[in-house]
């Protein structure tokens, strides 16, 4: 009689309970879409929804991408990269697995890279971080009132401001999709928190300018608009991808709640909203109180109701000045 292997592997709870291997490469993704090695159709899973990943030291993990509705280990939604055990229940939409190692043992924290099929990929490391998310509001409309010409220049002189606006005030990275940028600055423990949130609002209100002067560049009729949101929080950092074609990002709960606040802006009325723990660092400074007013949010894809702080891009320019008179100007990165 054969003996029960000893290989890691995912298995389906339901349906057929289907087993996936996990004994041939280092990296398996987790997906709608037929390129990953975990298809799961279902309209709840994104189509880059998840990874797991294999280190040197033998540790599995377990990387939420970014997903729309979350991954979920053992009823409770990845904030971070996690080590996989076995016997851990993994949940994305509606598809429940459960990762079996039957060989597992307790090994050393894996190395800072892991080499795949000769290319190095880094690993996901947790960090403090603040994300940014600015968004062009009403982008479709724009787009059908002017000329394609006119507006490709209009998103490339856009975008470069932004990038060398959030490169001013200390980002560690950038990164555009569609008509929105994403950028990401990471906190030191032994940093003053408080005094780089007000670097990364400062850059809100620069880039709020700049973008209100771009109607008169390209003699628009009427101005480009925008919304903002910041969060602070734990997320992962690394690349996705590998070789040339690596991508530094942030990935996690805290990164898509940072998405959820722009988009929230506009049932609040606002140009801006933040996080509560992006909010904390700004307590020490009573104006803080008198400009910025506070709600709970139905974010998109959240059960519960979030508490945000919102203002506009006036009120926040107002803020800053009164910091600045008090403290003098942000110390940039």
């Amino acid at each position: 009689m054969a003996e029960p292997s000893s290989a890691p592997f995912l298995k389906f709870e339901d349906g057929d309970g289907r087993e996936i291997p996990l004994n041939s490469g280092d990296v398996w993704k987790i997906g709608r879409t037929e390129q990953n090695a975990v298809v799961l159709p279902d309209d709840m899973v994104s189509r880059n929804h998840a990874v797991i990943q294999k280190f040197q030291g033998g540790e599995f993990y377990l990387i939420d991408m970014g997903s729309r509705n979350g991954s979920f280990i053992n009823g409770r939604r990845l904030t971070a990269p996690v080590a996989l055990r076995d016997g851990d229940r993994l949940s994305f939409g509606e598809a429940r697995l459960c990762f079996r190692n039957p060989a597992q043992v307790d090994t050393a924290s894996p190395s800072p890279e892991i080499t795949a099929r000769g290319q190095t990929i880094a690993l996901f490391k947790p960090a403090n971080v603040s994300v940014m998310v600015v968004d062009i509001r009403g982008f479709t409309a724009l787009a059908q009132k002017i000329d394609s010409e006119v507006l490709s220049r209009l998103l490339s002189t856009w975008f470069g401001d932004v990038d060398r606006i959030m490169r001013h005030y200390g980002s560690t990275a950038q990164k555009h999709i569609g008509d929105s940028v994403m950028a990401v600055w990471t906190h030191d423990a032994a940093a003053e928190k408080h005094v780089e949130i007000l670097r990364i609002m400062s850059a809100v209100v620069e880039i709020a300018r700049m973008t209100d002067r771009l109607h008169e560049t390209f003699h628009l009729a009427e101005p480009v608009r925008i919304g903002a949101g910041v969060n602070t929080g734990l997320a992962a950092l690394g690349n996705t991808g590998a070789g040339e074609a690596s991508d530094f990002t942030a990935i996690g709960d805290s990164v898509n709640v940072a998405f959820r606040l722009e988009s929230a802006t506009k049932e609040l009325d606002a140009d801006l909203a933040v996080g509560t723990a992006t909010f904390d660092s700004m307590r020490m400074w009573p104006a803080a109180i008198t400009h910025f007013r506070t709600s709970q949010a139905k974010l998109k894809g959240y059960d519960a109701p979030v508490e945000t702080w919102h203002t506009s891009f006036a009120e926040l320019s107002e803020f800053l000045a009164q910091q600045k008179e008090t403290t003098g100007p942000p110390k940039l990165g």
